[in-house]
C-alpha cells in the first residue's frame, strides 16, 4: 500500500494544528441536524414508497421568509420541506378514485403521477365550471370582491406550489403537485358552496 504524505491544511498554513475549524464544523453540521432522532437504518431501509394521499393529512410547516430564497425557488425549511402558510395546501377532500388509484400505484413514480394528474384535471375542471358559473352572474361589488380574491388565491398556489427543476427532483414534483390538487380542490369546495346558497 503507498502512502501519501500529506500535511492537513491547518498545519501547512500556520505551521501548527487549529481545532477550532473542525470544532467550527461540527457545530455546524450538528445545528442542521432534526431535533428528532432518526430511526435506525433497518427501519429506513423499509420505508414505505411516497404516497401523495399521506400528505394530505400532514400539518403546514410554519417558516419565516429567508433572504435566501430567490424569486425563482419555492421557500424551503431546514428540512427541504416546503413552507406553505395554511393546510389548504396539504389538504383536501379528494375523489375516492383517487385514493384507490394511488393505494394501487405500488410505489411507482410514473404511476402516482398519472393519477396525481388525472385528478388535478378533474380538480382544475371542477375549479373552472365553479368559477364560470359565477363570472357569468349579474354584476355586483361582491363579484368583484370575489374576482379579486380568486386572483389572489390562484397567486398564492402558484406561489407556495412550485419546483425548480434546476435544484429539485421527483419527490419535489409530487409533493408540489399534490399541493396545486389541495389547492384547487379546496377554492372549488368554497366556489361551490357560494353557488349552492
Amino acid at each position: 500500500m503507498q502512502r501519501f504524505n500529506t500535511t492537513p491544511i491547518s498545519i501547512a498554513v500556520t505551521g501548527r494544528c487549529h481545532p477550532w475549524p473542525v470544532f467550527a464544523l461540527c457545530i455546524l453540521l450538528a445545528a442542521c441536524q432534526p431535533s428528532r432522532a432518526d430511526p435506525p437504518a433497518a427501519v429506513q431501509a423499509h420505508a414505505p414508497a411516497y404516497n401523495p394521499s399521506h400528505r394530505m393529512e400532514t400539518t403546514a410547516t410554519p417558516c419565516a421568509p429567508s433572504a435566501t430564497n430567490s424569486a425563482n425557488t419555492p421557500l424551503l425549511d431546514c428540512d427541504g420541506t416546503p413552507c406553505r402558510p395554511d393546510d389548504s395546501y396539504n389538504r383536501a377532500n379528494l375523489r375516492a378514485q383517487y385514493k384507490a388509484c394511488t393505494a394501487a400505484s405500488g410505489g411507482l413514480t410514473t404511476a402516482i403521477q398519472a393519477c396525481m394528474d388525472e385528478e388535478f384535471h378533474w380538480q382544475q375542471a371542477r375549479l373552472r365550471n365553479a368559477w364560470e358559473t359565477i363570472a357569468d352572474g349579474p354584476d355586483s361589488e361582491f363579484k368583484d370582491k370575489l374576482a379579486d380574491e380568486q386572483a389572489a388565491y390562484m397567486r398564492d398556489t402558484d406561489s407556495h406550489c412550485r419546483i425548480d427543476p434546476a435544484s429539485q427532483g421527483q419527490d419535489q414534483l409530487l409533493d408540489a403537485q399534490s399541493c396545486r390538487i389541495n389547492r384547487y380542490a379546496n377554492r372549488a369546495d368554497v366556489l361551490e358552496k357560494l353557488i349552492n346558497k
